[in-house]
């Protein structure tokens, strides 16, 4: 407890965003990184800028072990960066450890869409994704979607993101932020009173 009786403030000094692919996490950190103006950290961006490859090629070359510990590397230096909104790959809950490194100060976002849209997403997207080609993509999604469920229900809060704009679900997420870093700030000693 601090010296005014109430629990040391919260203050939340990163977002990561986690959730299935085309969930939306890179254009809602975007947005959220936006109104927070905070940095925004995109992992398959920044590890394809840093191999000269795709993940699609990293995976289909080296495999996906090598791929995920890129990621874990990765987290490794987010976690000693304030102000930062992180959109890790949607696998990177397969280490769910990654949340403890990240620490206490870190707000995770789950942002869920159903199998139905995310096959539909996947269909419209341009984005070159590791398992587009995958010969049943409806029953592959849905069962990589059930075995990551109960990791992603680790996340501090759940927002669904279907039928609602990146904008919509950022300003959500700019909101708890905000709230936990202002309201339960303990007021200041000799402040109101």
């Amino acid at each position: 407890m601090s010296e005014t009786g109430l629990p040391p403030a919260l203050v939340i000094e990163r977002v990561v965003l986690l959730g299935y692919m085309t969930s939306g996490k890179s254009t809602v950190g975007q947005a959220l990184a936006r109104r927070l103006e905070w940095d925004f950290l995109d992992f398959d961006v920044e590890i394809e800028q840093r191999e000269g490859r795709t993940v699609k090629e990293i995976i289909a070359t080296d495999g996906e072990e090598v791929f995920r510990r890129m990621e874990a590397a990765l987290t490794d230096e987010a976690a000693e960066r304030p102000g930062l909104v992180l959109a890790p790959g949607g696998g990177w809950i397969l280490r769910p450890e990654q949340l403890d490194v990240l620490g206490a100060t870190t707000l995770s976002a789950w942002l869920r869409v159903g199998v139905d849209e995310t096959v539909r997403r996947l269909r419209g997207d341009t984005i070159d994704r590791p398992f587009r080609d995958h010969p049943d993509p409806r029953g592959m999604i849905a069962r990589m979607m059930a075995e990551r469920d109960p990791l992603y229900r680790l996340a501090d809060i759940s927002l669904p993101a279907e039928g609602r704009t990146p904008e919509a679900i950022a300003f959500e997420i700019e909101t708890v932020v905000r709230t936990r870093r202002e309201v339960l700030l303990p007021f200041a000693p000799g402040g109101l009173g």
